[in-house]
């Protein structure tokens, strides 16, 4: 029985609501920026180019396990970090201080960069919304120790409407062995103009990495924003975490108990204001009962993180559990404490819910989480739901169901309104080297959109993507929604 890691491992079965993004998934979707995939599931809306959750301010956004600088304004850039250069996404709602820190105070999106592999891609897609055009080139070399590339977008969906703005990146990924342990790297470079008006992002990150039944991950980045003539922002961190099992087993229990620790250093300067934070943290997933009648797996979570930031001393803490009855059936809950960047803002978040994998039903998901938050004046009571099913419907053909949804129960005085019910439906079938997808999304009280997809797989190495897309929040009143067309080619070499 695989025992669950602390969240400092990256592979933790989540006490809180959650939702994952496959590659395949965000592909599909038909975007071209990130904030346009990502910004389809429930919970998250809009805050300028970056994203929030459930209205609530504090929403962290990290790259392979590492912040990202936040623009000015607290929200961190979506629309300049290119969809091509992301893997896979996990959103979390709920207070996550002691996985990631200060800042992490209504939740986190966690994406993961584009792997290190063998060969070379090639991306390009063509297409238009709301009249404009769009376009899109990114080209990667490599080989099994990494890859260096670089791209172009024009255009794509912003909330208030389709743009002209252009979008160069650069970036680059390596990793290699050196004896036992494990160096790699990262580096990206974006640049946004529209008219006279030019945007800069940078994110640039070192690590090593290594040990076995302890392992051990160092790492530091450095990465800024800036507005030219205007407002910009920079983010220097360090980060260091030890985890691994110990040799203590709980009477009733037959796995060990887990942990991980660390320290954390950062300086962010947001505008005129400069915080300099240092963190330490520990965390304990704890066995307590395994392989027993109506407890095939108890294990409870309990964490706690010391930050001294703006010249405050805050503890973040967090404990939760999940209660495996029997196999199939888990019940999970967690209540957790968070803060601001600034230590000027705290908040309390729990959750209760239920994960139903029946053996009895294949290829079928389902979880039911309740989730409470308050920061301030600030309440949200929420219900997310999520439900899917994979199989094989002939000998040829496979079908993917998902649902997702989000009922807000309340959501008083939150900076940014939310809606009381936001859903995604999707159904993918796959035969041969065909796929095709269509999804539904209900946002706002005004209207749902429809995406649709067709993909093509040619040999090996060449894949098409043609698709009609519900672009963003790009509609207004008059017209709620933005038809977004665009056609995907992806070639491996």
């Amino acid at each position: 029985m695989e025992l669950p890691l602390t969240s400092q491992n990256g592979d933790a079965p989540s006490v809180v609501s959650e939702q994952r993004l496959s590659a395949e998934t965000l592909r599909r979707r038909g975007a071209v920026l990130t904030g346009e995939a990502v910004g389809d599931w429930p919970w998250l809306r809009s805050a300028g180019r970056g994203l929030i959750v459930s209205g609530l301010p504090g929403t962290l956004v990290t790259l392979d396990g590492l912040r990202l600088a936040p623009a000015a304004s607290g929200v961190v850039d979506l629309t300049l970090l290119p969809l091509g250069l992301i893997d896979s996404a996990r959103l979390s709602a709920g207070a996550a201080g002691v996985a990631q820190g200060a800042g992490a105070l209504s939740g986190a999106v966690e994406l993961l960069f584009a792997p290190v592999g063998g060969g070379g891609r090639l991306l390009t897609a063509g297409g238009g919304q709301s009249g404009r055009g769009i376009g899109l080139v990114d080209l990667q070399l490599g080989n099994e120790f990494g890859w260096v590339g670089g791209g172009y977008t024009h255009g794509g969906a912003l909330p208030g409407g389709a743009t002209d703005q252009d979008r160069w990146h650069l970036a680059g990924r390596f990793q290699q062995d050196v004896g036992d342990v494990q160096l790699w790297g990262r580096g990206m470079f974006a640049r946004r103009t529209e008219g006279a008006t030019r945007a800069y992002w940078h994110d640039v990150a070192l690590g090593l990495a290594g040990g076995t039944r302890w392992q051990w991950r160092l790492a530091v980045s450095d990465g800024g924003h800036q507005e030219a003539m205007g407002a910009s922002s920079r983010l220097a961190q360090a980060r260091a975490v030890v985890s691994g099992a110990t040799a203590l087993t709980l009477p009733g229990a037959a796995e060990p108990i887990s942990l991980a620790a660390g320290a954390e250093w950062r300086r962010l300067r947001l505008g005129a204001g400069v915080v300099r934070a240092r963190e330490l943290f520990a965390e304990a997933a704890v066995p307590l009962l395994q392989d027993k009648p109506a407890a095939e797996n108890l294990v409870a979570t309990v964490g706690v993180r010391q930050a001294w930031l703006a010249g405050r001393s805050e503890t973040l803490w967090q404990a939760g559990g999940r209660w495996e009855v029997f196999p199939g059936i888990a019940l999970r809950g967690q209540v957790a404490r968070g803060v601001d960047d600034f230590a000027t803002l705290s908040g309390m978040s729990r959750s209760v819910g239920l994960i139903a994998t029946p053996a009895f039903v294949p290829g079928f998901a389902l979880t039911v989480d309740r989730r409470w938050q308050s920061q301030g004046l600030a309440r949200v009571q929420a219900w997310d739901v999520s439900a899917s099913w994979r199989g094989r419907v002939s000998a040829g053909a496979q079908l993917a169901l998902s649902a997702l949804a989000t009922h807000h129960d309340q959501a008083a005085f939150t900076p940014l309104p939310v809606p009381r019910f936001a859903s995604l439906l999707r159904a993918t079938l796959e035969t041969g080297p065909w796929a095709v997808s269509a999804g539904w999304r209900t946002r706002t009280a005004l209207a749902g959109g429809l995406d649709v997809s067709v993909e093509r797989q040619i040999g090996d190495r060449v894949r098409l993507v043609a698709s009609v897309s519900n672009a963003g929040d790009a509609g207004s009143a008059a017209g709620p929604v933005g038809r977004q067309a665009l056609l995907q080619v992806v070639a491996g070499f």
